[in-house]
């Protein structure tokens, strides 16, 4: 009995009546009414929006007279919108040198002035020569401060990348995208202040950079023209220098491009209408019957089997003399090879066409050789070497390829990289040891080659050998899948590799799941791994894992954390959730909220998490839950106004779930997976840690970097570049 005795005493405490009963039952106090204040900011509002700017003006001096709350200050921000936008923001910055601002309206005043056409073009203009000077400077001190510390061995090569990183300058182009967004706001400027004293100089700047934006794009068009012309298309060049004679009219460097575009497109027509007796077949000298014979080969091209058409050209050129149609029918019979399954010596016959002298049918055969889709085995070999060669490159000379030098500098290039080459030879077995971490970034070409050429001849000769060299390469990207597809498409199939594929691919899909914030979808890849794959170990895992979604399961999962209800206690008053106070005044012998809070199921129903204790799950009063909604709404704007680290978080489905509740729509919930929402609210604690971090106000870091492969180590100062606006792509 006495051993007993002790182990109750020594046992776990019991739940406390707060833990029973987390919700008060007392009646919320009534909301007390508006005072003398509120009523006059109330009148104001309504005088300036009936446009009696007097009496409003009035009305608050007599309200600045009371105890400051912040009504006054954005009563008097109310009164400023009415007085027009010039005379808004000459009011709106006097209220900023004020010590006493309310901080929600001190933030949105500093927003609203930083938002203004010439801030905006000011700061564009700032961010534009900043990005210029650092692009500069960061590209040129890399191997500036190398050779400023001791790195010796390779001199040449460091002047080299110097002088080319001052050559970045040559690649800004006439007007960047900054520049046209500020030319943007100085027009958006002069639009809506055309009398304010800035107007002249701004009509100046934007008559500067019009011009300056029309050379941009007087550029681009004949950039555009280039590119035409090397791609073998004169009317797409003529179109664009069109448009480059809109913009500036003749200019010496279109005028040479149009010369050039025209001949193209004159010497194109001659040779199509040259073309145009292609139609003869070459069937002059033949008698009518071998005519008649010819045609009717030419139909069968079109239309009959590979293999016959072969066996009617060997046959044709076997009865008769060919003639001038000698290549035309070995091309035609080079199909008969094809259909039969020999590859090779399709490609083999059709290579001794391309190469006949004086024949019209040399380019066709070139073309089929040449193309991806028709010969793709040929780019599947010549992928596979260019990655050998590739990875050979790495290993000995630290370089993906190594560049070709054609021309008379070409012994020079090679003399000035000579030192570089024999220091990366020196570091190439450091290469060697990594080799096995990065070689998945190797072998995208063989991909695409080999896929290419399995798509076209599934069943094709090297099929088998393209098999082969795909799975390793999809193995080594863990892509699991595919490297089982390919593995079973194979001469020989291992149950063993293809037990361990399917283990990794239950893995990798059960991972998938637990990431997945909607709940169908992870059931479905849940399911997906215990049907599928129920013969793998991840199979009992997701089978666990789905009955614990299907437990938790609900019409909403939004998170209010234990953080955030004590940041904001209004959210548990007796007005709202009527939580018990003992829950969170940190003592857990009377019961304490765990730090994962309360979460809204859908409906009107919580779920308060407990320490030591399982969850409990309470409906709320209708109308006291929709006036906790309306408050967890106002807290999260009110920190979106007040802390300037806060940024909206778009989540339509928490917001229309919000919004039914305000409206007391909550009786059917929305059973949709789509209608589910997993928002969070977190304490600023929680979200940015319990130390408010600052960006240095020095546009300068320091940046220590090591280099194995040239055995150097350097640190050296960077200039932060401004990050890219959102609206930037309006402007590129």
């Amino acid at each position: 009995m006495l051993a007993l005795a002790l182990g109750a005493c020594s046992g776990g405490r019991g739940p406390a009546p707060s833990e029973l009963d987390p919700l008060v039952r007392e009646r919320a106090a009534r909301p007390t009414l508006p005072d003398r204040a509120e009523r006059s900011a109330g009148r104001l509002a309504a005088l300036v929006l009936a446009d009696d700017l007097g009496a409003a003006e009035a009305r608050l001096e007599s309200l600045g007279q009371g105890p400051h709350t912040g009504l006054a200050d954005n009563a008097e921000d109310l009164l400023n919108s009415a007085l027009g936008p010039s005379t808004y923001v000459e009011l709106a910055t006097r209220m900023l040198e004020r010590d006493d601002l309310d901080p929600a309206l001190r933030l949105r005043l500093e927003t609203q002035l930083a938002e203004q056409p010439l801030r905006r073009a000011d700061r564009a203009l700032a961010d534009d020569r900043r990005y210029k000077a650092g692009a500069v400077f960061n590209r040129a001190v890399v191997p500036l401060s190398r050779l400023a510390s001791g790195a010796a061995l390779d001199p040449i090569q460091t002047v080299r990348s110097t002088v080319a990183s001052i050559r970045v300058l040559r690649s800004f182009p006439v007007m960047t995208p900054r520049e046209r967004k500020a030319l943007r706001e100085w027009e958006e400027f002069l639009a809506q202040n055309p009398d304010a004293p800035e107007a002249a100089e701004v009509a100046r700047r934007v008559e500067e950079y019009r011009t300056r934006r029309t050379r941009y794009w007087h550029a681009k068009a004949v950039e555009a023209a280039e590119r035409g012309l090397d791609a073998g298309s004169p009317e797409a060049a003529l179109a664009h220098l069109d448009r480059a004679d809109r913009l500036i009219p003749e200019s010496p460097e279109a005028l040479r491009l149009r010369r050039e575009a025209i001949s193209r497109s004159q010497a194109r027509d001659r040779a199509v209408r040259e073309s145009y007796g292609a139609d003869r077949l070459g069937a002059e000298g033949l008698d009518p019957a071998a005519q008649r014979e010819l045609a009717s080969l030419a139909v069968a091209l079109l239309s009959e089997p590979p293999a016959r058409i072969g066996e009617r050209a060997t046959a044709w050129k076997r009865e008769r003399d060919p003639g001038a149609l000698s290549d035309e029918l070995a091309f035609v019979g080079s199909l008969a090879t094809r259909g039969a399954g020999d590859e090779d010596g399709f490609t083999r016959q059709l290579a001794q066409v391309a190469s006949t002298q004086d024949s019209n049918m040399a380019r066709h055969a070139g073309a089929f050789l040449a193309s991806p889709d028709q010969n793709p085995y040929a780019f599947y070999r010549s992928a596979v070497r260019a990655d050998g060669r590739e990875r050979f490159n790495w290993i000995l000379f630290g370089r993906r390829s190594l560049p070709s030098r054609r021309g008379w500098r070409a012994p020079f290039q090679i003399v000035l990289d000579l030192p570089g080459r024999l220091l990366s030879f020196v570091t190439s077995p450091i290469r060697l040891l990594r080799y096995p971490g990065i070689r998945s970034s190797f072998g995208n070409g063989v991909l695409l080659t080999g896929e290419r050429y399995l798509e076209r001849f599934p069943d094709g000769a090297h099929a088998a050998e393209v098999h082969a060299r795909l799975e390793p390469l999809y193995a080594q990207r863990s892509r699991w899948i595919r490297a089982l597809e390919h593995h079973e498409s194979g001469e020989r199939v291992d149950p063993d590799r293809v037990a361990n594929y399917r283990e990794k691919i239950a893995e990798y899909s059960l991972l998938a799941a637990q990431s997945q914030p909607r709940i169908d979808v992870q059931v479905s890849l849940l399911r997906t791994v215990i049907v599928d794959y129920a013969d793998t170990e991840a199979a009992e895992e997701a089978r666990e894992a789905l009955r614990e979604v299907m437990t938790r399961v609900s019409a909403q999962r939004i998170r209010i954390s234990r953080g955030f209800l004590l940041e904001f206690p209004e959210l548990w008053a007796p007005a709202a959730l009527g939580l018990r106070p003992e829950l969170l005044d940190g003592e857990r012998a009377n019961g304490e909220i765990a730090e994962d809070g309360i979460v809204l199921l859908g409906r009107n129903y919580v779920e308060i998490s407990l320490e030591d204790r399982d969850p409990v799950v309470r409906p709320i009063p209708p109308q006291r839950f929709a006036r906790f909604v309306a408050l967890l709404e106002e807290s999260s704007y009110r920190e979106l106004a007040t802390d300037a680290r806060e940024e909206p978080h778009p989540d339509p489905q928490r917001d229309l779930f919000f919004e039914r509740a305000r409206l007391g729509l909550l009786d059917t919930p929305d059973l949709r997976p789509s209608a589910r929402s997993q928002a969070e609210f977190l304490s600023t604690q929680e979200k940015y840690g319990g130390v408010m971090t600052r960006e240095s106000i020095l546009p300068v870091e320091l940046v220590v970097r090591g280099d194995l492969d040239r055995l150097g180590l350097a640190a050296f100062p960077r200039i932060r570049l401004p990050e890219q606006e959102p609206d930037a792509f309006l402007y590129q």
